[in-house]
Formats: C-alpha cells, sequence, structure tokens
C-alpha cells in the first residue's frame, strides 16, 4: 500500500448557538482554537484513507504541511510510520517544522495503518482497557460562582473530576479554588492549570494552599522553560507538579524534567508532542521511572480520539481531560465520544481512531484546500 496523496483542507467551523468564544490567560479569547481547524486525509493507492482533524492550525498548518510534510509522504508506504516520522522529526531542525504538524500526519498515519489491518487503533498499540475516567476541564469564567455551579454540574451528572483553568492572578485564584473545594466537598477529584502565569513565589503560595485544600495536581504553575523554578516548586511541595505539555523536543527534552525531578507527572499529547509514537514513547519513560503521563486533549473530538485510544494502551495514566462546555470543543466529527453517566469516556471501536469526519460540514465551512 502506497500513499498517493495528502489532502489538506481548511475550514472555520462555526460556533452552537447559544454559546460564545471562551476566554483563558487573563481575558483573551481563544475563538481560533476552538473555530480553525485542518482536515487531513491520506489517500492510498488501495482506497484506504487516513484522517484526523487537527486541534488547531487551519490554513498555516495546511501550508506547512503542504510545503514540508507531503514530499516526504507521497509514495511511502505507511507500514513504515516510524521511518517516515524520523524523517519528519529531521526537518524540526533546519525547516522549522513544528511538532504539531508532524503530530497531526502521524496521527493520519496510524489511523491509515490501523484500518489497513481492520483494527482499532487501542489494540494495535495494546490495549489496556476501553473505558477511561473523564474529568471536565473548563474555560476561564468571570466569576467564582460561574466556576462553583459548572464544577457542581459535572459532578452530579457523573464526571470524575474537575480541573480549574484559574485566572493567573494568585491573590483572586486562592478564593477560586478554595470556593470550588468547599461547594464540591472534601473528596471530589480537583485539579488547576495556571497556564506558566505564575510568579515563582506567587506559584509557591497558590500551591500551599492548594495542599491544605487537597487539591490532586497542579499544572504547568509557571513556563515550563523556567527549569530552576519547576525543581524548586516539585522539591518543596507535596502537591504533584503536572508539566512538560507545551515544552519543545517531545520525548527528547522529558527525560530533564523527569531525573531532575521538575516534574511529578508528565503531561503531553498526541498534537503538541508530534504524534501517536512519541507520545507512547514518553509513556514508557515515565513509568520506567514511576511516573504517570496525564494527556492533555485539544478542542477536536478527532484528535481527542486518537488522544483517548493512546490512553486506553497506557498503563501509568488515569484521565480523560473533556473541555467544557464540551459543545464548543466536540466540532468536525459525526460521532462525539461517548461518555457514560458514571464518568467513562469510551473508545470508539470501529477501525483506526473510529471516529468519521463529518466531511459536509468541513465542506461547508472550507477556507481553502491545499
Amino acid at each position: 500500500m502506497i500513499i498517493k496523496d495528502v489532502r489538506l483542507v481548511s475550514y472555520r467551523a462555526e460556533l452552537p448557538a447559544g454559546y460564545e468564544a471562551p476566554t483563558l490567560y487573563g481575558g483573551q479569547s481563544i475563538a481560533p482554537y476552538v473555530t480553525d481547524f485542518l482536515a487531513v486525509q491520506l489517500v492510498t493507492d488501495e482506497g484506504i484513507t487516513g484522517e484526523v482533524v487537527s486541534a488547531y492550525g487551519g490554513l498555516s498548518l495546511a501550508h506547512s504541511i503542504a510545503d514540508r510534510l507531503r514530499p516526504i509522504l507521497v509514495g511511502r508506504d505507511p507500514a513504515y510510520r516510524e521511518a517516515i516520522w524520523q524523517d519528519m522529526w529531521r526537518l524540526d531542525r533546519l525547516n522549522y517544522t513544528t511538532q504539531f504538524a508532524i503530530g497531526t500526519v502521524d496521527v493520519a498515519l496510524w489511523d491509515l495503518y490501523a484500518k489497513s489491518l481492520d483494527e482499532p487503533l487501542y489494540k494495535l498499540l495494546g490495549a489496556v482497557r476501553d473505558k477511561v475516567p473523564v474529568y471536565a476541564s473548563s474555560m476561564e469564567h468571570p466569576t467564582v460562582q460561574q466556576f462553583v455551579d459548572e464544577a457542581l454540574h459535572y459532578k452530579e451528572i457523573g464526571y470524575q473530576g474537575y480541573k480549574l483553568h484559574v485566572w493567573g492572578d494568585a491573590r483572586r485564584d486562592i478564593g477560586l479554588v478554595a470556593a470550588v473545594r468547599d461547594a464540591v466537598g472534601p473528596d471530589y477529584p480537583l485539579m488547576i492549570d495556571v497556564a506558566g502565569n505564575y510568579q515563582q513565589h506567587e506559584a509557591l503560595k497558590v500551591g500551599r494552599v492548594l495542599e491544605e485544600l487537597d487539591y490532586l495536581w497542579y499544572e504547568e504553575p509557571i513556563r515550563e522553560y523556567d527549569l530552576h523554578g519547576q525543581r524548586m516548586l516539585a522539591d518543596k511541595l507535596d502537591i504533584p507538579i503536572c508539566g512538560t505539555e507545551v515544552a519543545p523536543g517531545a520525548m527528547i527534552s522529558a527525560p530533564e524534567y523527569i531525573t531532575t525531578r521538575a516534574v511529578d507527572i508528565v503531561r503531553g499529547d498526541v498534537s503538541f508532542k508530534g504524534g501517536v509514537g512519541p507520545l507512547k514513547k514518553m509513556a514508557g519513560l515515565a513509568e520506567s521511572f514511576g511516573m504517570n503521563i496525564e494527556v492533555h486533549t485539544n478542542a477536536s473530538t478527532i484528535i481527542d480520539a486518537a488522544n483517548l485510544h493512546v490512553i486506553a494502551s497506557i498503563a501509568n495514566t488515569t484521565y480523560f481531560e473533556q473541555l467544557v462546555p464540551e459543545q464548543l470543543f466536540t466540532l468536525g466529527g459525526v460521532e462525539k465520544i461517548h461518555i457514560d453517566g458514571e464518568g467513562f469516556a469510551h473508545v470508539p471501536e470501529g477501525p483506526g481512531i473510529g471516529a468519521r469526519i463529518d466531511w459536509d460540514m468541513v465542506e461547508h465551512n472550507k477556507v481553502a484546500e491545499i
């Protein structure tokens, strides 16, 4: 089987009626993150296609893949996924090809290969389970009460935890995390994600409050390139520090964070870390040091189905992250990931990723085909 074409369709999805684009990072709109996508289709001479919708990127990602990666893919046998990935990875050095572009293409390759064997991806990778506990992952809300109401809602419908994307203002955030803990009770799993917005002294102060409130983990309290600060926080705080989500270098940079104990929980996903293969490698690396990897998810049902397949093949991980409100983060797929009333996400059972792109919607909202 040979790849004969790489189809790239940029589109801008419409927000569901009644919803506005959410904000993060101190009130910044993330409208492009939830609307600007790229549908990728690897077409073979045998009629089997590998497909994915990017987590973001749209037209700029299409041009990057068309210019740098398409020439590597056409004429190749998708069974040689590792060889293709290594060739793509080398382009990061001189051509500035992002891990994001490589990851998007790598997912489509794995989808194609699993379809060629008529197997779900997670079974091809080596299944550990077929359903995964879910936590709801908030956006930024204007008021404490909105966070409280949302946490209570997702607890009530069965989600097994709640993560706050906090404001990044340490004084306000302390009151926020205390209010949410008081609302949901002492035993419900809670986490926070600061997206790197604290200074070191602020991160230490908030971390001590989180320990008193028995939060499960403390994600990206400072920017991840501040290894000195990361190590300081991990050393002084008992709450696990979760990081490496946006650190460059995929599994190659992870050992520095792990061996120096700059993080207690490794973070990554198929988009940000360059694909299915690198995420599995990072999971194995973390496992060898007795650590968990917790997988970040995105704004596309299709790419998150791929993340869910990988999670289901990893023993040293706990959760599937569902960004909420989920109506804003499940665009592009015919079916949504099934989350049951007990708070488990079920891995799609069809061949490959098992999540079908809504091509009618893609065509209706198409910006360009490259």
